[in-house]
């Protein structure tokens, strides 16, 4: 009962983030929080606390504006003081220069009580670094 319940929560959670509002995630991290966006791109990160996790979520549509995120899969393991989640989603956007991104990505979450103390993202890193690119040229560089 307690993975059902888990995975229901996180696909909600999934379905605010996914259209924007981080905040939500942000919310139930941890104040120390553990974050990792894997690769070598801007928005590669190995972070902790809760406002560089919010920091890099305010990035991430600030370049991205209009990015969707969708939740394909989820899988949760273990007990409430050691919980780990694995989630499968599709990013999606249209870059201001009319063309479209599309990528993949896996999340590795473990939660402790329903708080987040870790958090790491593997993505197409070449996709995504292709389109920051593509947007940048489109837009003028992020500030």
């Amino acid at each position: 009962m307690y993975h059902w319940i888990t995975g229901l929560r996180v696909r909600r959670l999934w379905r605010r983030v996914g259209t924007g509002d981080y905040r939500a995630a942000v919310a139930i991290a941890a104040p120390d929080v553990l974050f990792r966006f894997a690769g070598d791109t801007p928005l590669s990160v190995q972070a902790r606390g809760r406002e560089a996790f919010e920091a890099w979520f305010r990035d991430l549509f600030a370049r991205l504006p209009g990015l969707r995120l969708t939740l394909r899969d989820v899988v949760v393991r273990g007990w409430p003081w050691n919980t780990t989640v694995v989630v499968r989603l599709d990013a999606a956007a249209t870059l201001a220069d009319g063309t479209a991104y599309r990528n993949e990505a896996v999340q590795w979450v473990r939660l402790r009580w329903g708080r987040m103390v870790s958090d790491e993202v593997l993505e197409d890193t070449q996709r995504l670094a292709d389109a920051l690119r593509r947007q940048a040229a489109a837009t003028g560089p992020h500030s």
